[in-house]
């Protein structure tokens, strides 16, 4: 059974006890992500992730490393484009020593000058290495040009001019905006004595502070008034958020054709439709239909163009869904001389869904495999920890399993029909092109993109 607990600073806790493995997976969650940022500090919320890790005020970073080792060597963290998570996974026994420890890195990391200078050079070498991936680089590079010059589409690890800028004191600054008792979740999943754990969660993070709301409307309101007797936007300081007038609610897609050359063999292609957010009532539905078309070996479109035609190695969908705005979006590695071909058939295959939907039968298949998938990543400590997690953080709850099924058991035909119409625009889609210059697939795949989209 899932619990919802508060720390006397508000902090929510989640909890989720399984009597029956002797392991448990534990990690804080921040809500602050790539989204925060400006086009001035992007990257600056990947970069604090990487300096928790460089060493406290009574811990060293190989310290950090011995401690993490005797506990099992999985202790990890990431940074989204709307959540930062530090986490872990250990033995029953050793629960103890990853509280303290990610506690500790939360609270007391040092932020060394040394330690920034050179975490900025791993950094940089860090996005030398998606560049080199165009597998993640198409990807990238589609989000980041639909949603042009807007958050929610900046590059999560940032540029390497704005690395390099970075100062300590900027980075503490924005880090005591986002990294506030407000903003945080904690989740546990597994074995583990859970009076004794809230007990030591109130010790360890109890006096993280919340966020000071009066100062930040105060600022906001000089923001504002400023704005008034200029007549233009303002924002006091990009690397604190806290002084910065924020114009935008709304985020807008805009339908593009975007490029990279890269000097690799093959041609990546990434098509990407507007779909739902990710708390949308239809993500059950959207789980389905994402199944049938792409999602699986199963599905429609690696049957069609990968098994019966032989015309790719790889070709699957999958969605992308934040707060404000989400993505359906469909990936293709082919060979540049059968990129127009796939291309083409990719959209006749949608096409030919669109107009036959899915029969029972099928339908029944497909959400066999959607509640398959769903029960055996309910069976992992780890996973039940993030999905806990992030239910708590987008939806303010966590959905039980067998509710979860049952939504999914309860999708029609009708219904994945509907969400294909809504979903596959075809004239609102935007393709994405990673691959050699000297291609002409670029300009063949861009001249059937226009005439689809016209």
């Amino acid at each position: 059974m899932v619990e919802v607990k508060k720390l006397s600073n508000g902090i929510k806790v989640v909890f989720e006890e399984l009597s029956y493995v002797r392991s448990v997976s534990f990690g804080v969650w921040i809500h602050v992500g790539s989204a925060n940022e400006t086009k001035e500090n992007n990257g600056i919320a990947h970069m604090i992730e990487h300096m928790l890790f460089k060493g406290t005020t009574t811990k060293s970073a190989k310290k950090i490393a011995d401690i993490t080792s005797g506990i099992g060597d999985d202790v990890n963290a990431f940074t989204g484009k709307e959540i930062t998570s530090f986490y872990g996974t250990t033995v029953t026994k050793h629960l103890p020593v990853l509280v303290d420890l990610i506690g500790d890195m939360i609270k007391n990391s040092r932020f060394d000058e040394a330690d920034i200078r050179k975490e900025k050079s791993v950094i940089c070498d860090e996005i030398d290495m998606y560049e080199d991936s165009p597998e993640d680089l198409v990807h990238e590079v589609l989000q980041q040009k639909v949603w042009k010059d807007q958050p929610i589409g900046f590059i999560i690890s940032g540029t390497k001019s704005n690395v390099r800028s970075y100062t300590r004191d900027q980075l503490l600054a924005f880090m005591e905006e986002y990294y506030v008792a407000d903003n945080m979740t904690i989740s546990v999943a597994g074995s583990f004595d859970k009076e004794a754990l809230l007990n030591q969660l109130e010790d360890v993070f109890g006096d993280i502070k919340k966020r000071v709301v009066p100062q930040q409307e105060k600022a906001n309101d000089t923001a504002n008034r400023i704005k008034s007797l200029l007549g233009k936007e303002l924002a006091l300081d990009p690397y604190s958020p806290r002084y910065s007038y924020k114009k935008e609610e709304q985020v807008i897609y805009k339908s593009t054709f975007c490029t990279r050359h890269k000097e690799i063999e093959q041609l990546h292609v990434n098509i990407g439709f507007p779909s739902i957010t990710i708390d949308h009532k239809d993500q059950y539905v959207f789980s389905v239909f994402n199944a049938i078309l792409g999602g699986s070996n199963n599905s429609r479109l690696f049957q069609i163009i990968r098994e019966e035609l032989g015309l790719v190695y790889s070709i699957y969908s999958y969605g992308s869904a934040y707060e404000k705005v989400g993505l359906f979006q469909i990936d293709i590695t082919v060979n540049a001389g059968q990129a127009k071909q796939v291309f083409e058939k990719t959209f006749e295959v949608i096409k030919n869904f669109l107009i036959e939907g899915v029969n029972k039968e099928e339908l029944a298949t497909y959400k066999e495999q959607v509640k398959t998938e769903v029960i055996l990543s309910s069976e992992s400590v780890k996973s039940k920890m993030n999905a806990n997690a992030k239910n708590v953080m987008t939806r303010g709850m966590v959905t039980p399993l067998d509710e979860v099924l049952a939504k999914i058991e309860a999708v029609t035909c009708e219904d994945v029909a509907a969400f294909a119409k809504k979903t596959l625009d075809i004239k609102n889609c935007s393709v994405c092109v990673v691959g050699p210059k000297e291609s002409e697939a670029f300009t063949q795949i861009k001249r059937a993109w226009t005439h689809k989209v016209q």
